[in-house]
């Protein structure tokens, strides 16, 4: 008995190791992407005050932030869209089904794949035309390349489906040793123009989202903390809003007034002036040359 007992324990925890080793691919995984989202995110969000992110030396920690920050919407479009899909499929699988002589798998193959078609056409042509793909709304070309060949297939899917019902000989044909390996080819092909699409298009959605907040974090910049640096370092082609004054005692000392935080990291203060204007520039102070920072609320 107690040896049974035993086993069953011992399975148990075998049982556990193994759910936590299935865990562990998708975790590790959705780390990877959110830390990668994140950097691209951030990156653009700091290159609009000029400042290259690694210069920040920011943490895989923050990027993981930042990228949850930028994965909100991309994952709540990819599950709205999986939605759609399946209601999509249902309504077509039940068309297919109760059609008489495959009438609807013709129409509804024949419109998927000039649908398809059209799409592919507009991501080459993005993909060859550079210029199109840089002023076009983020992820056009990326969507297209996607859903494009994705189409298609669902077309193909959709004839075959009612020529298999309406004739033998077609049905004999498709299941065909040689043909499923084609087919097999031609969905693994398909499915990397997807991956690789919705990869580009989330790559392409969040370099928009970090520079856009990189915008909203010029117009909020009146409303942050006023940061008033003491340093022994003199500053020199100061941005337009922050004063100078000399400081009593020796050796000599500066004040700096009208500075905002942008960052800080890898000790060091990156600080941008009140009013963010074409002209303006980011100061990069080292944590060990100030003598003192003030943070003053509006």
């Amino acid at each position: 008995m107690a040896e049974s007992t035993s086993d069953r324990q011992m399975a148990s925890l075998i049982d556990r190791v193994k759910d936590i080793v299935g865990l562990l691919g998708p975790v590790t995984l959705v780390s990877v992407l959110l830390v990668y989202f994140g950097y691209i995110g951030t990156r653009a969000r700091f290159q609009y005050f000029g400042v290259y992110l690694d210069m920040a030396n920011l943490s895989n920690q923050n990027l993981v932030l930042y990228g949850l920050e930028v994965a909100f919407v991309p994952a709540a479009l990819v599950f709205l869209a999986m939605l759609l899909i399946v209601g999509i499929h249902t309504g077509v699988s039940w068309q297919l089904a109760s059609s008489r002589r495959g009438r609807a798998g013709r129409w509804i193959g024949a419109v998927a794949i000039v649908a398809g078609l059209a799409l592919l056409a507009r991501a080459l042509t993005g993909i060859f035309l550079p210029d199109l793909a840089r002023r076009e709304v983020p992820g056009t070309t990326a969507l297209a390349l996607a859903s494009g060949p994705t189409l298609v297939s669902y077309g193909f899917w959709a004839l075959a489906y009612s020529a298999r019902r309406a004739n033998r000989r077609f049905s004999l044909w498709y299941t065909l040793p040689v043909v499923a390996r084609l087919r097999r080819v031609g969905v693994a092909a398909v499915v990397g123009l997807a991956v690789a699409g919705l990869f580009w298009a989330a790559n392409s959605f969040a370099w928009a989202f970090g520079a856009g907040r990189g915008y909203e974090d010029a117009l909020s910049m009146p409303q942050r903390p006023e940061v008033i640096v003491d340093t022994t370092q003199r500053l020199s082609d100061l941005p337009s809003g922050v004063s100078e004054s000399r400081l009593d005692g020796e050796p000599p000392a500066y004040r700096y007034r009208g500075f905002r935080l942008l960052l800080s990291s890898g000790g060091q203060l990156f600080l941008v002036p009140e009013h963010w204007t074409a002209g303006s520039h980011t100061v990069v102070i080292p944590a060990e040359a100030t003598l003192g920072v003030q943070l003053v609320p509006q």
